[in-house]
């Protein structure tokens, strides 16, 4: 490929790129879940035009360089879709599964084909940035009233459903904008290469960009609080200061001063930084007490599923399929602290990434992941040479190595807030991930060298599966948001408690969305509301398959006393009372059932119980059951 022609597919690939990082702020398409759906939705759209760039220009590749990076990603993808036919109790559907690999493996490759090349690295970078600073900037406009937030209770959210996916989306960009900063000459070297006649020019907006999104994100992160980002981003930050040649004299300096001490002088040292470590670590914990120790709850039950499959895992969706479930058998078997019955809810990850993985695809998962990182992260440079699809030409004009110190640490800072919260629920975050892997990869060690023809036979039918594979679906994805969307308007429908006509809506979407654990739950609960309780316990039954939850219970348990099956009732309103001890709505319910089943000796022992319990969050809901439960024993006595 002609370096003229080659610059011109950079750029376009650049345009695209820009596209699918600006998907961060998508908020409305009219699908369910908004917030989520609609940046999901123009991501594929956006690598729909990817995948044609690629189909183009994939077959005019000279050479093909393949990196231990490359060849981990390769076995985790194998793993990964091998993991869910191993499963014999598929919690999601394989399709969707297999759907969603295939657009991230295709995102990979797209950002690898063109990751050693110092126009598209720094366009890349420089992209990265831009939406931060976006998301910055949007942030403080929220925190100062200029434009709304996405969420009732916090004022800052950025275009995400709360503050804390918003404040790790943007921390992630501080060790890149740091790593622009403290090291100035590399700057300058790359921008010589990539603009002989300006470079000058190209460094000073590099370093401004880099500035200007360090200043932005320091300030709105406070406000913000999401110790999680904090830390992330603080964990990025020193990586790329302790890869800087004056920190590393420093340290250099320290060591020779320390071992000067004496052994006492060394250890009372040692004991401050513990001391000073500690402190810091109280006081993020004490913050938000309640949520750190909901947090440990939630990995600790987590914890008693990853034993039950330690090396293969559960399968995707595991984790919404049986959290509930088991966090019910923890309380049921006394294992539960008082302080754990009053934090326990109803999470929708368990906010750590690793513990996901293990879940859901076992130990053998995060080994290979555990390896990438490690490749990864131990390079020094990111010479082109060493580029996974490099062409004679583009290797003649970028001789240098780019360096690659600020993306590790903003793959770091995301790899650490990974471990405290749930980004890769979110495709704007797999979208970062993805991003900084693939132009990371092309620092490893060669395995594999394709050249010739040897490379055009390779790509060419390479280049002709992802065009097969688009085409494919296309269809399959229109319908699902359609599906999507008609979710929408049935959950408006029920909003306005036109219960009816949400029923013959979710009923439009059933079949595309037949394996989707909430929307199940939700049809199932407008069923139960227009008194279809047969059909809407079958609905359930299903939903339970890939969701626990407590509304389910609570609604079967609804279906089965309208139906006479009092003993099926209680016990569904029991276990929805210990999947979240501090609910009284289930405590409630079951004492409704025993009135109502003449059972008034239960009933008064229970309504007895919810007068003695804490009350987790005061509302209008729990003082009329309160109220309810007085009146009662009132009645009785």
């Amino acid at each position: 490929m002609k370096k003229g022609s080659a610059h011109i597919v950079t750029l376009v690939q650049l345009l695209i790129l820009c596209a699918m990082f600006s998907t961060a702020f998508m908020v409305s398409r009219g699908f369910f879940n908004d917030l989520l759906t609609a940046k999901q939705y123009g991501l594929e759209i956006c690598a729909l035009f990817g995948a044609v760039l690629l189909t183009l220009t994939l077959p005019f590749k000279r050479q093909i360089k393949f990196t231990k990076a490359d060849g981990l990603v390769v076995l985790f993808v194998l793993w990964h879709l091998l993991s869910e036919l191993l499963s014999d109790a598929p919690y999601s559907s394989y399709s969707k599964t297999l759907f969603n690999t295939l657009l991230w493996s295709l995102i990979y490759v797209f950002v690898r084909n063109q990751s050693a090349g110092p126009l598209f690295h720094w366009g890349g970078v420089s992209l990265f940035l831009l939406i931060a600073l976006g998301q910055a900037g949007l942030g403080l406009m929220q925190l100062y009233g200029f434009s709304p937030s996405h969420h009732a209770l916090f004022s800052i959210t950025g275009t995400f459903h709360n503050p804390g996916p918003f404040s790790g989306f943007v921390a992630s960009a501080l060790p890149m904008a740091l790593g622009i900063i403290a090291f100035p000459t590399l700057v300058m070297d790359a921008s010589k290469t990539i603009n002989a006649n300006h470079p000058v020019l190209l460094s000073v907006f590099f370093r401004v960009l880099a500035w200007t999104t360090l200043i932005a994100v320091a300030f709105v992160l406070p406000p913000a609080q999401s110790r999680a980002a904090w830390i992330a981003g603080t964990v990025g930050c020193l990586f790329v200061l302790t890869c800087h040649p004056v920190f590393k004299s420093f340290w250099h300096s320290l060591k020779n001063k320390l071992h000067s001490f004496s052994i006492p002088m060394r250890v009372l040292c040692l004991f401050a930084i513990l001391l000073v470590v500690l402190v810091i670590g109280f006081g993020l914990y004490t913050m938000k007490k309640g949520s750190a120790d909901g947090r440990v709850l939630i990995w600790q039950v987590t914890s008693q599923l990853i034993k039950q499959k330690p090396i293969t895992g559960h399968g995707s969706g595991a984790f919404a399929a049986l959290y509930m479930n088991e966090q019910a058998n923890w309380f049921e078997a006394g294992k539960g602290t008082e302080t754990q019955s009053m934090v326990a809810g109803s999470p929708e990850a368990p906010f750590n990434e690793v513990l996901k993985l293990w879940l859901e695809k076992g130990l053998l998962a995060v080994v290979l992941a555990g390896a990438l990182l490690y490749f990864l992260l131990r390079n020094k440079s990111l010479p082109a040479a060493s580029s996974w699809q490099a062409d004679q030409d583009q290797e003649q004009s970028f001789a240098g190595p780019v360096p690659n110190i600020g993306v590790k640490g903003s793959l770091i800072a995301l790899l650490v807030f990974s471990f405290f919260s749930y980004p890769f629920a979110i495709s704007s975050f797999v979208l970062q991930l993805v991003f900084l892997a693939a132009l990371l990869a092309g620092a490893s060690k060669t395995i594999l060298t394709i050249k010739g023809r040897k490379a055009i036979l390779f790509t060419l039918p390479f280049a002709m599966a992802i065009l097969v594979v688009s085409i494919h679906y296309y269809p399959h994805r229109k319908e699902h948001y359609q599906a999507m969307s008609v979710w929408h308007e049935a959950e408006r429908w029920y909003n306005f408690r036109a219960y009816q006509a949400a029923v013959e809506t979710y009923k439009k979407a059933l079949p595309e969305l037949n394996t989707n654990g909430l929307f199940l739950q939700m049809y199932g609960k407008a069923l139960s509301m227009t008194e279809k309780h047969e059909e809407s316990n079958k609905v359930l039954i299903l939903a339970q398959k890939y969701l626990s939850s407590q509304i389910i219970q609570n609604t079967l348990g609804d279906n089965h006393k309208a139906l006479g099956n009092f003993e099926a009732a209680e016990k569904a309103y029991r276990k929805s009372s210990l999947m979240i001890p501090s609910s009284l709505l289930p405590k409630y319910l079951s004492a409704k059932l025993f009135i109502e089943s003449d059972q008034p000796n239960k009933a008064r022992l229970l309504a007895e119980d919810i007068l003695n319990s804490p009350i987790k969050v005061e509302s209008s809901a729990t003082k009329e059951i309160i109220r309810e439960m007085k009146k009662n024993l009132d009645t009785e006595e």
